[in-house]
C-alpha cells in the first residue's frame, strides 16, 4: 500500500529530510491509531542509515545521533522534557511520531518546540480517491471499503481486499482496541453514540472527576476515530466493536448511568436518545424521554415518527395515536391504518376517537369515503373541535348532512385554543356551502386555515385543500391560487402530492398547461395513494385534451377508470368526474361512466343540490352533451345553470357561456355576445375554455372580419391571463402552433343535430391557392424543402409564399402565424 494520507499541513519537510537526510530537522508526526506514523518514521530511519547518519528512538542515547521516537504519548514525562531539550539543537534531527493528545501538557511543550521549524505532519484518513486508486476499475468497491472504514487507513488495509469490507473493519478494529486500557474503551463506547458529548458527560457517566474525563476524552479523540463526517455506520461498527470487547453487562451499565445522568442533566437530546434504542437499550426511562422528545418535535412529523418508533422499541408498551398521526404523516399509511385499528378498542375515549380519525383520515386518502363515514357512525358524536371537524368533513363528502350537524352539537370541553376554533371554522363553513351563497361560505372556511394543524395531526382532508375546492367550485381562482400555493410549500408527505395536484389543477382550469404539466409530474405517479391517483390521471387527462393530445387523453383516461373502479366517490371528487366525463364524451365512452355520474348526481341530491358543488359538474354535462351530439343531454344541465345563476355569479356567466357555445355551433357568431361570455370565462379562471370559445366563434364565422375579431379576443385572454413563463420555449414549428397564445388548441366538437356544419374554408381573397398548399403542409410540420419537394417549387419560393401568408393575416410572429392558420384552416391541432 502507498504511503498514507496527509491532511490539513505540509509533508514537504519529510520529504525534504529524506532528500538531505544529513541535513538537521525537527520533524513532528501526528495522527491516530493505525495512521501510518510507524510507516512513515521507518521510511525516515532508513533514509537516515542510508546516509550513514547515526538514528536512535530514545532521548537517553549519545548526543549527535538524530533521534526517531514513536508513540511518543506513551514516554514519561521527565522523558518527553529530554526530548524537548533535544529538539532545542539546531544541529540535531529529532523526528517525532505521537497522537494528538491537546491536553497533555509535556506533549504539548515537545510539539510546540517541534513545529517552530516545521509545521506538524498530520496522518488523517483517506480520501475516496486515494482509495479508488488502490483498486483501479473497482469503484464501487472502493466506496463501500471508504463507507465501512471511514478512511481510517489500518482499516482500510483490512478491508480492501475482503468480500465484505464492513465485517473486516470490525475484524480490525477489534484487534486494535483490546490494546486500549479499559477507561479509554468506556469512553469510546460513549462517544461513539455521540461524538458531541463532553468531559462534563464522561465524567457524569463513567463517575470520574473533571480532569480524569478531560484526559479521557483526549485519548479517545486522539485516536482518530471520532473524526467530524464519519459515515454513522462507521460510529455503529465502532460503538459494537467496543461493546464486545467491554462485555454486555458492561455495556449495558455504561449506557444506563449514560442515559440517567442525561436525564438529571436534562441534556438528553433527541439523536443520542435514538441511538440508544438503535444499539438496543431497553429502558422504561428511556421510552418516555423518547416519548417525550417526540411531542416536542411534532412539527416535523418524520422526526416525530422516528422517536415514537424508538420509544416503542426501548421498552414503552402503550400504543398511541401520537406514533399513528406521525406515521401517517410521514406517509406510512399501513402502518398508522393498522395500529388505529388496534386503538380503536381501548378503553380511552380519547384514544378511541383519535384512531377513529387517523383510520377515516387514511380511508379518505385511499378513496374510501364509505369507510371514513362508517367509522365516525360507530363513535357517533364526540367532544372535541377536531374531532367533529374531521367527522363533518367526511359527512358533507358523503352527502350526510344530520350526520354533520349532528356532530358540532355536542359542546367541546376543552380550551378555545387556534386549533379547536379553526377546526369549528372549517365544520361551520363547509355546511354554509350547502346552503349560503358562495361569499359568506368562503369567509368562515377561509379562518381554517389561520392555524395549519395538517402539519401535526391527520385529518381526512387539509384545511387547505378544502377551501381551495370550495374556491375553484365557486369560481375564486385568485383565492384558490393563492391558499394552495402556500399550502404546497409546507406540506407533510400525506398532503404533499394533493396540494400539488390541486395548485397544477387551478393552472390547467387557467390554460398555462406547462405549469399544471410539472406540478402533476412533481406529485409523482407510481405509489399514489388512491384520492391522489384519482386526480393525477384526471389532470393529466385533461392537460391531454387541451394539448390535442388525443393518444395521451385516452391513456390517462383509462387509468383513471381503473381507479374510479375501486374509488368511493365523495363530493370532494366532483372536478375530477368532471374532466373524465369530457373525456369520455370525446372518446365516445359516457357509458362506462355513466354509474358513478349517476352516484354523483345522487349524492348531489342528497345534499339538497347546493349550487356551489354542483355547477363545476352542470358545465361539465354541458360539454359532455355537446361533444356526445345529444342536444337532450345538454338541456338539464343548462337548465341548472340557468337556476342557480340567481344566486351564483359564477353560475350566470357559465349559463351565459353555454348560451353563446351553442349558437356559435349553429353558426350564429355575434361578437357582442360571445365577447362578454368569453371574457367572464375568464373571470372565474376558465381562460382555457375561454380562449376555447373565442376560437371555436372564429372557426364558425364565415366573415373574415369577424374571425379575425375573435382570434384577437383568444389571444388577450390568453396573454392577459399568462406570465411569461407559461410561455414554453418552442423547438419545431408544431410545437410553436401547439403551444401558441392565440391558439388555445381549440378542439372541434361534434355538433348537435340540426346544426350547420362551418365553412369548409376561408375565403379565396384571403389566401391564394398555393399559399394554402403551402400553409396546409407547413401546419404538418414539414419543413420548407420537403414542402417545395411535395409542390415541385423550390425551398425559397416556399420562403416567400409563408413571408406573404404572414402579411395578409397580420401576424406579428411566426408562432402567431401558424395559430390563426391552425385555427383558420381547421387544422387538428
Amino acid at each position: 500500500m502507498s504511503s498514507p494520507a496527509v491532511v490539513g499541513s505540509d509533508s514537504g519537510a519529510i520529504a525534504a529530510l529524506i532528500a538531505a537526510p544529513r541535513d538537521p530537522a525537527k520533524i513532528l508526526v501526528s495522527g491516530g491509531i493505525g495512521a501510518g506514523k510507524t510507516t512513515l518514521l521507518g521510511a525516515v530511519r532508513r533514509a537516515l542509515r542510508d546516509a550513514g547518519v547515526p538514528v536512535r528512538s530514545s532521548p537517553d542515547d549519545e548526543t549527535g545521533a538524530a533521534l526517531v521516537v514513536d508513540d511518543a504519548q506513551l514516554l514519561s514525562e521527565g522523558e518527553l522534557a529530554r526530548l524537548t531539550e533535544a529538539a532545542a539543537d539546531p544541529g540535531r534531527t529529532v523526528v517525532v511520531a505521537a497522537e494528538p493528545l491537546a491536553h497533555h501538557g509535556a506533549l504539548r511543550d515537545l510539539g510546540l518546540a517541534l513545529t517552530r521549524e516545521n509545521p506538524a505532519v498530520v496522518l488523517g484518513p483517506w480520501t475516496a480517491a486515494q482509495v479508488a486508486r488502490l483498486r483501479p476499475g473497482s469503484v464501487g468497491h472502493a466506496e463501500a471499503v471508504l463507507a465501512a472504514t471511514a478512511g481510517v487507513p489500518f482499516l482500510v488495509s483490512a478491508a480492501l481486499d475482503a468480500d465484505a469490507p464492513v465485517d473486516a473493519t470490525r475484524v480490525a478494529l477489534i484487534e486494535r482496541l483490546r490494546r486500549l486500557d479499559q477507561p479509554v474503551l468506556d469512553t469510546l463506547l460513549v462517544c461513539s453514540l455521540d461524538r458531541r458529548l463532553g468531559s462534563d458527560d464522561i465524567a457524569a457517566a463513567l463517575r470520574v472527576d473533571a480532569a480524569a474525563a478531560q484526559l479521557l476524552v483526549d485519548h479517545a479523540r486522539a485516536s482518530g476515530l471520532l473524526e467530524p463526517g464519519q459515515p454513522p455506520t462507521f460510529h455503529r461498527t465502532l460503538h459494537q466493536a467496543v461493546a464486545e470487547i467491554v462485555g454486555a453487562a458492561r455495556h449495558h451499565d455504561t449506557e444506563i448511568s449514560l442515559l440517567y445522568t442525561q436525564l438529571e442533566m436534562t441534556t438528553l437530546t433527541a439523536d443520542l436518545a435514538l441511538r440508544m434504542a438503535e444499539h438496543g437499550l431497553r429502558d422504561e426511562r428511556l421510552a418516555k424521554a423518547l416519548t417525550t422528545l417526540a411531542a416536542r418535535h411534532r412539527d416535523d412529523p418524520a422526526r416525530a415518527a422516528a422517536l415514537y418508533r424508538a420509544a416503542s422499541e426501548a421498552g414503552s408498551t402503550q400504543l398511541s395515536t401520537e406514533l399513528g398521526d406521525a406515521l401517517a404523516l410521514t406517509g406510512d399509511c399501513a402502518t398508522a391504518a393498522r395500529l388505529a385499528d388496534d386503538l380503536l378498542g381501548s378503553a380511552d375515549p380519547a384514544q378511541r376517537a383519535a384512531a377513529v380519525r387517523i383510520a377515516a383520515s387514511v380511508a379518505m386518502h385511499d378513496g374510501d369515503a364509505a369507510a371514513a363515514a362508517d367509522l365516525f357512525g360507530w363513535l357517533g358524536p364526540y367532544p372535541d373541535a377536531f374531532i367533529a371537524s374531521a367527522a363533518v368533513v367526511v359527512a358533507v363528502a358523503t352527502g350526510d348532512v344530520p350526520a354533520a350537524r349532528a356532530a358540532l352539537d355536542v359542546e367541546d370541553p376543552g380550551p378555545p385554543t387556534s386549533t379547536a376554533r379553526a377546526a369549528r371554522s372549517l365544520a361551520d363553513g363547509l355546511l354554509d356551502t350547502l346552503d349560503r351563497p358562495f361569499p359568506a361560505a368562503i369567509a368562515g372556511l377561509s379562518r381554517s386555515i389561520t392555524s395549519e394543524w395538517s402539519l401535526e395531526s391527520v385529518s381526512p382532508d387539509s384545511p387547505a385543500a378544502l377551501v381551495t375546492l370550495a374556491a375553484i367550485h365557486g369560481g375564486d381562482p385568485v383565492r384558490a391560487r393563492s391558499i394552495i400555493g402556500r399550502a404546497a410549500a409546507q406540506s407533510s408527505p400525506f398532503t404533499a402530492p394533493r396540494h400539488r395536484l390541486l395548485l397544477g389543477w387551478t393552472r390547467m382550469l387557467d390554460g398555462r398547461l406547462n405549469r399544471a404539466t410539472a406540478d402533476a409530474t412533481a406529485a409523482g405517479a407510481p405509489g399514489l395513494h388512491r384520492r391522489d391517483a384519482l386526480w393525477s390521471a384526471a389532470l393529466h387527462t385533461a392537460i391531454a385534451r387541451r394539448a390535442g393530445d388525443s393518444g395521451a387523453m385516452q391513456q390517462h383516461w383509462y387509468a383513471a377508470l381503473d381507479v374510479l373502479a375501486e374509488y368511493s366517490l365523495d363530493l370532494y371528487s366532483l372536478l375530477p368526474l368532471g374532466e373524465l366525463w369530457v373525456a369520455a364524451a370525446r372518446l365516445r365512452q359516457v357509458d362506462r361512466l355513466q354509474h358513478h355520474l349517476d352516484e354523483a348526481m345522487g349524492l348531489l341530491e342528497r345534499l339538497g343540490r347546493p349550487p356551489l358543488w354542483s355547477v363545476p359538474l352542470h358545465w361539465a354535462g354541458v360539454h359532455a352533451g355537446i361533444l356526445a351530439n345529444s342536444p337532450d343531454a345538454v338541456a338539464p344541465h343548462g337548465q341548472a345553470l340557468t337556476a342557480a345563476a340567481a344566486d351564483s355569479a359564477y353560475a350566470q356567466a357559465l349559463a351565459r357561456a353555454g348560451r353563446a357555445w351553442l349558437r356559435v355551433l349553429a353558426n350564429q357568431v355575434d361578437v357582442e355576445e360571445v365577447t362578454p361570455a368569453a371574457r367572464g370565462l375568464t373571470q372565474f379562471g376558465l381562460t382555457w375554455d375561454a380562449t376555447r370559445l373565442a376560437g371555436q366563434a372564429a372557426l364558425q364565422t364565415p366573415d373574415p372580419r369577424v374571425s379575425g375579431v375573435m382570434l384577437q379576443l383568444a389571444r388577450e385572454l390568453k396573454v392577459s391571463a399568462h406570465d411569461a413563463d407559461d410561455v414554453p420555449a418552442v423547438a419545431d414549428d408544431t410545437e410553436a402552433a401547439a403551444a401558441s397564445a392565440a391558439s388555445g388548441t381549440f378542439e372541434e366538437p361534434s355538433r348537435p343535430a340540426g346544426v350547420a356544419p362551418r365553412a369548409a374554408a376561408i375565403p379565396s381573397s384571403r389566401l391564394s391557392d398555393r399559399e394554402r398548399e403551402v400553409a396546409e403542409l407547413l401546419l404538418l410540420g414539414m419543413p420548407y424543402r420537403d414542402i417545395g419537394s411535395q409542390l415541385f417549387i423550390s425551398a425559397k419560393t416556399v420562403e416567400h409564399h409563408v413571408a406573404r401568408i404572414r402579411r395578409r393575416l397580420g401576424a406579428e410572429s411566426r408562432p402567431e402565424m401558424l395559430s390563426m392558420l391552425r385555427a383558420l384552416l381547421g387544422t387538428p391541432a
